[in-house]
């Protein structure tokens, strides 16, 4: 592999890269403490340098410091230290200030932060999820994950789906959860879903639910690869079955990323022919390229709940044809009969 080859982050190898960032909190007693955070890479456009003014927005959610308009696009700009609810030092000038310009479930989005270090490549088996043992976490939770870099200092990944959620930008989406109506339970197999976010990892599952999925969750890769193999069961003749029909993965998850478990799942003969959904606030077309690259049936950016339903549906027919199809191959007697 050259040099140029090393740069490029490969599918698979259960990587990412990070914008990693600084937030600045004075404490009680006056001291300035340090806090390291990270985005993917793959969510940030550009950093851009903090405007001398942001243009106010009458009755914006208290997180809006304003909007930007960048090359003739309108965007919101969010505070990340009011949302986190820190204290910013009076020392901080302003015009040192920078603005990491985000797109991430089909929304653009600025936030202020004091200062954007550099990129790491980091692999998701160092980034510890935030449990319930260590955070107490719940669905307001604003850390997926931690990063040790050194005795001293822990980076922390944001669950930017929350403050989309906070900011009431899902709005739409959970009024159109509101909307679906319960159906009947479709099959006994189940549906799993894999998200580290919890906000993420509610609707899709509310969503299945009310469309009449039974529906199985893990909160990374790791886990939901564990879970398919425990769900394995075998059939009268011998044959394995496996009682989950689809896996729907989110890309971004600590210990084993979407990628890295779509690949081992292709790579399992046990369980290769299991369709996989991806489900990620990522766009744009290089990481739909990826998802198709890993072994991906189709992608899907979060979140609309017809459209995401109508999409599991498509997926579930397509693989019952495919069998169907499969079966009566087998039962045709061949020319030497």
């Amino acid at each position: 592999m050259s040099q140029a080859d090393n740069l490029i982050l490969q599918v698979g190898t259960n990587q990412m890269e990070l914008v990693d960032f600084r937030m600045f909190q004075q404490e009680e007693g006056g001291q300035i403490r340090e806090g390291i955070y990270g985005v993917n890479v793959s969510k940030v456009i550009e950093i851009i340098r903090m405007p001398p003014n942001l243009t106010p927005v009458p009755d914006a959610n208290p997180y809006q410091a304003g909007i930007i308009n960048l090359r003739g696009q309108v965007i919101p700009v969010i505070s990340l230290a009011k949302w986190m609810k820190i204290q910013e030092p009076e020392s901080i000038d302003q015009k040192h200030k920078q603005i990491v310009v985000t797109e991430f479930s089909s929304v653009r989005l600025g936030f202020i932060v004091h200062k954007a270090a550099q990129i790491r490549r980091i692999s998701w088996k160092d980034i510890v999820p935030i449990t319930m043992a260590t955070s107490g976490r719940h669905s307001g939770s604003k850390v997926t994950g931690t990063v040790k870099l050194s005795e001293s200092e822990v980076l922390l990944i944001l669950d930017f789906e929350s403050i989309v959620e906070e900011m009431g930008i899902f709005g739409k989406q959970e009024e159109s959860l509101e909307r679906m109506r319960n159906q009947k339970s479709h099959e006994t197999r189940y549906i799993l879903a894999a998200d580290d976010s919890p906000v993420a990892l509610g609707m899709v599952t509310k969503a299945l639910q009310k469309s009449g999925f039974s529906v199985l969750d893990a909160k990374n890769g790791q886990e939901a690869l564990e879970k398919l193999r425990r769900e394995r069961d075998l059939d009268p003749e011998g044959k394995i079955l496996n009682r989950v029909a689809l896996l729907i993965t989110d890309v971004e998850m600590p210990v084993m990323d979407g990628y890295t478990l779509t690949k081992e799942i292709r790579a399992d003969l046990t369980l290769k022919s299991l369709p996989v959904l991806m489900h990620s606030s990522m766009s744009g077309k290089e990481n739909v390229r990826k998802g198709f690259e890993a072994g991906a049936d189709d992608y899907l950016v979060k979140f609309e709940p017809d459209g995401f339903v109508e999409n599991v549906i498509k997926i579930l027919a397509k693989k019952s044809a495919s069998l169907n199809n499969n079966n009566q191959q087998a039962l045709m007697p061949s020319e030497n009969e």
